[in-house]
C-alpha cells in the first residue's frame, strides 16, 4: 500500500494565487503577516498563493473537477494549518539532506505530460496557471522530498498484525455482508400523466404483453414513464413494493403495484440472497483500512512533534 495522507500527497505542488475563504475579506492587506514559522514569515499573499498553487497543479495534472473540488475543500478550510505543516515537513527533509534524482523528477513530469494529447496542450495548461516547466520541476522535487521524509519517519514504521485483521472482522461482521438483493426491470405509469383509471389500464396492458412473451424493452418504450429500477437491496424501497419484489421468482412478472405517484409492474431478472463475506474475501480490505488508520495516527503524532519543536506563532 503506497499511499501518503491526502493532506501531503500534493503538498509542494505549486504556490500561486487564490483567496481562501477565511481571508476573502482582507483583499487590501496581502502583505499582512499571518504566521511565523521559525525564521520564516507567512503573509496573506503566501497563503493565497499556496492554496491557488494546489488548485493550479491539480488542473495541470488534468484531474477531474470532482477530484479537484474534494481536495480543495480541505485546503480552503484549513489552508494556514496545512501551509505551516508543509513548511515543517519540507524543512525536516532538507535538514536530513534528502535529495531527489533528476531522472525521478523527469519521470514524474513525463507522466503528467502523458495526460495531454500533445506538448502544446501541456504547455498551454502550464501557462494558464502562471507556471513554467522549471516551476513544475521544482514543485515536483519538493513533493518527492516530502514523500521520502514521510516514508522514512512514518510509513516504514507502520505495521498491522494479522491477528488485528481477524479481530476487526470478528468485531464488525455486520459490515461485511449484504441483505437480499433483486435486480428489477420495471414499468412505471405516472399519475402525473394519466388519471388513476388510465394508469391502471396502461399498467395492466403492459403486464399482459410481458406475460405474452413480448420483449421488455419494447413494452417499456410504449408504456413506461421512467427507466427501470435496477438492482436494489432489501430495505431500500417502500413496504408495498418490497412485499412484492422480494417474493418474485426469477423472470417472474409482478402484479401491478400502486405507490403514491403511480403504478409499477416489475420483472425480476436477478436474485441474490443475503450473504456474509468470509474473512478470506475481505482480509485485504480490512488490512488496508487498519494500515491507513495506523498511518494517519502516527503521521498526526509525528507532525505534532515537528510543530512542538518549532517556533510557530499565529497572528490574530
Amino acid at each position: 500500500m503506497d499511499r501518503i495522507p491526502q493532506n501531503i500527497s500534493r503538498l509542494f505542488i505549486a504556490f500561486l494565487l487564490l483567496t481562501p475563504l477565511a481571508y476573502a475579506q482582507d483583499a487590501g492587506r496581502t502583505d499582512a503577516i499571518i504566521a511565523i514559522v521559525n525564521d520564516d514569515v507567512i503573509t496573506l499573499k503566501d497563503l493565497r498563493q499556496y492554496i491557488a498553487g494546489v488548485a493550479g497543479q491539480l488542473k495541470v495534472e488534468n484531474k477531474s473537477p470532482e477530484e479537484i473540488q474534494q481536495i480543495m475543500a480541505q485546503y480552503e478550510q484549513k489552508g494556514l494549518d496545512k501551509l505551516i505543516e508543509d513548511k515543517l515537513i519540507l524543512a525536516a527533509a532538507n535538514d536530513k539532506g534528502i535529495d531527489v534524482r533528476d531522472d525521478i523528477v523527469d519521470k514524474r513530469l513525463q507522466e503528467i505530460k502523458a495526460r495531454y494529447p500533445n506538448e502544446d496542450d501541456f504547455l498551454n495548461a502550464l501557462n494558464s496557471q502562471g507556471m513554467t516547466v522549471s516551476d513544475l520541476q521544482q514543485k515536483l522535487t519538493d513533493q518527492l522530498k516530502v514523500k521520502y521524509e514521510v516514508d522514512m519517519e512514518v510509513r516504514d514504521k507502520v505495521f498491522v498484525n494479522p491477528q488485528d485483521v481477524t479481530d476487526y472482522y470478528n468485531a464488525h461482521t455486520g459490515d461485511f455482508g449484504h441483505k437480499p438483493m433483486v435486480n428489477l426491470q420495471s414499468i412505471f405509469v405516472s399519475y402525473d400523466k394519466y388519471s388513476k383509471q388510465e394508469a391502471e389500464s396502461r399498467a395492466a396492458e403492459a403486464r399482459s404483453r410481458l406475460l405474452a412473451g413480448e420483449d421488455f424493452d419494447t413494452v417499456s418504450k410504449k408504456y413506461s414513464d421512467s427507466s427501470s429500477v435496477g438492482e436494489v437491496e432489501q430495505g431500500q424501497m417502500v413496504d408495498a413494493v418490497e412485499r412484492v419484489v422480494f417474493n418474485l421468482k426469477l423472470d417472474e412478472v409482478s402484479d401491478p403495484v400502486e405507490v403514491e405517484n403511480g403504478i409499477y409492474v416489475f420483472k425480476a431478472i436477478g436474485i441474490s440472497p443475503a450473504k456474509q463475506q468470509t474473512l478470506a474475501e475481505v482480509k485485504d480490505q480490512i488490512y488496508s483500512k487498519l494500515l491507513d488508520d495506523e498511518f494517519q495516527a502516527k503521521f498526526s503524532e509525528w507532525v505534532k512533534k515537528l510543530r512542538d519543536k518549532a517556533y510557530v506563532e499565529i497572528k490574530q
